[in-house]
């Protein structure tokens, strides 16, 4: 039988949002559903919302690949966050210098390490199409009714499925993972996604909470902060540059030209590296 490779990792968080990262370049890593998910538990494993893993890339430009599961095993096709920390992880190993790119499942990922110590990466172009984030449908937004009131929803991809709600007043952890109940298995989204609930702080400011598809409710959320600023912007609620403000800290987001990419800046930290071991077997 052959010996399975249990490799090193480091742990790193963005705004509170927080990754296990894998390189897996020279020697592959792979791993079930169940041990991903044994990984990402707070009390059985290192604990995460995202696990990231990095391997090597033959397409031209891009330094390495990064693949992404969510909490609970599943794939994501984008992270913007964790974007942000790999590019510190690189940096600190003296891997790329100012800027890099990296591919994700949802194509390539510009980051940038700025002079402030802030990492800014770029998501690429928003796509409101209905087919782009959920089932088609003749618009890109409809009203629901939610626990008896009328709420409009839109929706946008960044690689990854998202709504945003725009709310009339910040939401609190319930109302979180009440929506996050309400669109688990919502019929306009075969592959789910990530609900942004907003609230405007006017013109320039957002307070955001989400719950990220495949992880609950989070401390932050890079694409969800995309998401939203590109939302309210293209209806001309706010102005670009917006600070989009979440319970672990701040990003701001700029997206000033309607057919170009979506650019997000904030901070992120290396917290600490250790060694994945090999699974006992249950007692009896």
């Amino acid at each position: 039988m052959k010996e399975q490779h249990w490799p090193g990792f480091s742990k790193l968080e963005a705004l509170g949002n927080d990754f296990v990262l894998i390189d897996a370049r020279e020697r592959p890593f792979t791993a079930g559903v169940d041990q991903l998910r044994r990984l990402a538990d707070r009390r059985l494993g290192v604990g995460c919302d995202q696990i990231l893993v990095l391997e090597s890339s033959v397409e031209s430009g891009a330094l390495c690949r990064v693949r992404i599961h969510n909490a609970d095993g599943s794939a994501a096709e984008q992270c913007g966050n964790g974007m942000r920390a790999v590019a510190l992880w690189l940096h600190q190993r003296n891997e790329m210098d100012e800027q890099a790119v990296l591919l994700t499942g949802a194509g390539k990922v510009h980051v940038r390490m700025e002079q402030n110590g802030l990492i800014t990466a770029s998501l690429g172009r928003p796509d409101f199409s209905p087919a782009a984030w959920g089932k088609p449908a003749p618009a890109d937004h409809w009203e629901e009714v939610i626990d008896g009131q009328r709420v409009l929803v839109r929706g946008v991809s960044l690689g990854n499925p998202h709504l945003v709600l725009d709310l009339e007043e910040a939401a609190d952890e319930t109302q979180v993972l009440r929506m996050g109940e309400f669109f688990r298995d919502h019929p306009r989204l075969p592959r789910g996604a990530n609900i942004n609930l907003a609230w405007r702080d006017g013109r320039d400011r957002v307070v955001l909470r989400v719950h990220e598809r495949g992880v609950g409710p989070t401390m932050a959320c890079g694409s969800g902060a995309c998401a939203t600023a590109v939302v309210l912007l293209r209806a001309g609620l706010v102005d670009s540059p917006a600070a989009i403000r979440q319970p672990g800290g701040e990003l701001v987001i700029h997206w000033s030209d309607p057919s170009g990419p979506v650019q997000m800046t904030g901070p992120a930290r290396h917290v600490f590296d250790g060694n994945l071991k090999p699974e006992e077997p249950d007692r009896p």
